[in-house]
């Protein structure tokens, strides 16, 4: 091998350990620098904290204003101008539970009152008072305000101000009624809780470690919360913008100052944060950083080396294990996790190899066992048990049917693939038809798929107990099978489905009438889906009568193919028309045709060699047909060649004779003496060529021909007169009336008795 694994990781590691010894140093570089940023955006963020808390909490305070000066009780009050009068004195108690009940409603809240000016009283949350001595009850305590500074600014028109009368005196003033606030008769004012604001402050990190400070829009000092020594050090005047933040000394130590101005009342909200708080944190920082640049060069570079070897140690013996086992060429492999990899390799291989000869086995096995299955051929009891087991078939209830698919013709699916076997072909075919019939099952029932005699068969195991609503549920799934197969895919499927049977002992059962079922696809042609509900009681009598078979037989010989037509298709429809004819007797109705047809041909004056070559080819084609549709076609055709073969002979004599020879007879039918003598003598001709000529003609003998009219002109006379049965004998040519009920019952098939009653 070219390089050892072992090297390639030691320098890994010391290629590793190397990086955070760049990063320690540059951010040894970097960090006073973003700590510092750090500090301030940190600052700035708590400060935005302090400025959104006392900035809703003075909103509460507005809103609470704003509340009591549109207080119906308070504008009545304030409006008054007899204050003597006894009710004003009611009114002036629920002012005063009105009042206490808004200052409890906010913590922030020291006290309240409303201070009359007409009147220079104040009503309070707990009681009425002159201005002198509410004046010392409320502010008398303040040096920073005189008795005149108080009484001024009540007169004063405000609109939610907030002011400070004198230190950590914050009040909050708003005329009343506020509509009409230039001529207010009363001013609200509420005092504000400093102490409390002060402690809400206190609590902030920020204050904790140095001082927070509130000015006004003037950057007048309003309020203070931590260390104020040195308060007046700070140079205010650097206070400009919305924001901002700048270094200077605080007494003897450098501090920064960060401030930011609140929207809501034009305040600022300053912090002033010492320095060193920070400083040693860098310096801290620088010495966690030598630290461990330290350990990573004396400790990690030893331990990077110990780690290798270590690690390395099971990577050497695997690869003095497989080496001998390794097929490649080992001279031309990198290292040992080449060689490793080349082992895995080969190895998968083979064992992807075997796994899917295994599955082939095992699926082909499963489909053997269905088939048996299906056909009866297995064994019960245990032996059927744990043959199911090993073949992973679970059925979830006793009850069966079986859903049988012939397919037809599949070229068009192939028409744009070129060139691919027919075995590939099927195969695909087989798989197109499995996975959609699969899918649609699976939506309801439990399926499993197997291939029997070149024919897909599903097994369902049903999974519900409504047996005809289960019926149904299999023709609806077999139809849309079929649409989505033979109108996406260009499949041809003959579908045949069973009845639903219990016990696995049913399963040959539902399989023979999924087949029976499939068979009878002779009879009503490919394509269909044929529940064997509907061939279980199938017809088992065949019309055939002997006087349709005469007709069947003149027609052909008289060249009449609508006539022919006609009559193949009313023995066809009266057979099919009043049950399901059974396979047995469909292809015997075919075989009577057929031999009708071939039997009509021998009657025929034709050449030895004549209509042989289509007998043949009629002959070729049953054989070749699937279905009863196609044999009737086949039929139609051999028909329309055989009636234009004998319309071309009868072309080939003369008409005139013909019209005059059959003219003459329909008009002597009720002479007795007509003969064939006689009428040779008439039209001066040899008998026998005028009975040949006859035949020719009209495709039967002489005595044919006019027993048939005279009997045609018996039906006229009957269906019109009342003539007795003797009359007409007498009037259609017969001697007796026994010979004529004898020629009638032979070519209609009853007597003329019958058929004047209409039988």
């Amino acid at each position: 091998m070219k390089r050892s694994v072992f090297l390639f990781w030691l320098y890994s590691n010391l290629t590793i350990l190397c990086i955070p010894i760049v990063i320690t140093m540059l951010v040894l570089f970097q960090s006073q620098h973003l700590l510092n940023s750090e500090v301030i955006r940190s600052n700035k963020a708590l400060l935005n904290q302090v400025k959104q808390s006392l900035d809703n909490q003075f909103k509460d305070i507005k809103r609470m204003g704003l509340q009591l000066s549109l207080d119906p009780k308070v504008i009545k009050y304030v409006n008054q101008t007899d204050f003597d009068n006894p009710q004003v004195k009611i009114d002036t108690l629920d002012l005063i539970t009105s009042l206490r009940s808004y200052a409890a409603s906010n913590g922030d809240i020291h006290d309240l009152y409303v201070y009359l000016k007409k009147g220079h009283f104040g009503v309070t949350t707990s009681t009425m008072n002159q201005d002198e001595l509410l004046f010392q009850l409320l502010h008398g305590g303040n040096k920073g305000i005189t008795m005149k500074q108080w009484s001024d600014s009540m007169e004063k028109i405000y609109y939610g101000n907030f002011l400070q009368f004198a230190d950590d005196d914050l009040v909050y003033m708003q005329s009343l009624p506020i509509q009409n606030a230039s001529e207010a008769p009363a001013t609200l004012v509420v005092m504000l809780n400093a102490e409390r604001l002060k402690a809400a402050i206190s609590n902030i990190q920020i204050a904790q470690a140095g001082s927070v400070l509130i000015l006004d829009s003037t950057n007048k000092l309003l309020m203070t919360a931590g260390d104020s020594d040195h308060v007046s050090d700070i140079d205010f005047e650097q206070i400009q913008s919305a924001e901002g933040s700048f270094s200077q000394k605080w007494g003897k130590e450098e501090v920064t100052v960060s401030y930011v101005s609140s929207v809501e009342n034009e305040w600022k909200y300053v912090s002033i944060v010492p320095t060193k708080i920070y400083s040693a944190k860098v310096s801290q920082l620088r010495s966690w950083i030598y630290a461990g640049l330290f350990l990573c060069i004396f400790v990690g570079g030893p331990m990077s080396i110990w780690l290798t070897r270590r690690h390395y140690m099971p990577i050497r013996r695997m690869v003095d294990l497989v080496s001998p086992k390794v097929k490649s060429n080992i001279e031309g492999i990198g290292n040992e996790f080449s060689l490793l990899q080349s082992f895995m390799s080969e190895n998968e291989a083979l064992q992807v190899t075997a796994n899917r000869t295994i599955q082939k086995q095992q699926d082909v096995l499963r489909s053997h066992f269905l088939a048996r299955l299906l056909k009866g051929r297995v064994e019960s009891g245990s032996a059927l048990a744990q043959s199911m087991e090993s073949f992973d078939l679970r059925f979830e209830t006793n009850r069966f049917a079986v859903l049988l698919f012939h397919i037809g013709d599949y070229e068009a699916l192939f028409a744009d693939s070129g060139s691919r076997d027919a075995e590939s072909k099927l195969q695909y075919v087989y798989y197109i038809v499995t996975n959609i019939t699969e899918e649609l099952i699976r939506r309801k029932h439990t399926v499993f798929t197997t291939e029997v005699d070149g024919m897909i068969a599903f097994l369902v195991n049903i999974q519900n107990d409504d047996e005809v609503r289960t019926k149904q549920d299999l023709i609806e799934i077999a139809q849309e099978a079929q649409t989505i197969i033979q109108g996406k895919f260009y499949i041809q499927l003959t579908i045949g489905i069973s009845d639903i049977h219990p016990l696995l002992t049913g399963i040959p059962l539902g399989f023979d009438e999924a087949l029976e079922a499939l068979e009878y696809k002779f009879v009503i042609g490919p394509s269909q889906i044929i529940p064997f509900d509907r061939i279980k009681r199938p017809k088992n009598e065949l019309y055939y009568p002997l006087d349709m078979e005469r007709q069947l037989i003149n027609h052909i010989r008289t060249g009449q193919y609508e006539e022919a037509m006609e009559a193949v298709s009313e023995l066809i429809v009266t057979n099919v028309s009043d049950g399901t004819l059974s396979l047995q007797l469909g292809k015997l109705l075919m075989f009577e045709l057929i031999g009708t047809i071939l039997k009509a041909i021998e009657h025929l004056d034709q050449g030895p060699n004549e209509l042989a070559v289509e007998k043949h080819a009629l002959i070729k084609q049953l054989t070749q047909c699937e279905s009863f549709v196609e044999i009737e076609d086949e039929i139609y055709k051999f028909l329309k060649t055989v009636c234009d073969y004998v319309d071309s002979k009868k072309k080939s004599h003369n008409t005139n004779l013909k019209d005059q020879v059959l003219s003459y007879i329909d008009e002597h039918l009720e002479d007795m003496d007509l003969s064939l003598t006689s009428l040779s003598l008439k039209f001066e001709v040899n008998a026998p060529y005028l009975s040949r000529f006859i035949k020719e003609q009209s495709g039967e003998t002489f005595i044919d021909y006019v027993n048939k009219q005279r009997v045609q002109l018996a039906k006229r006379l009957m269906t019109e007169t009342d003539d007795t049965i003797t009359d007409i004998t007498q009037k259609v040519g017969f001697s007796n009336s026994n010979t004529f009920i004898r020629v009638f019952k032979r070519y209609e098939g009853i007597t003329p008795g019958q058929f004047r009653k209409g039988e």
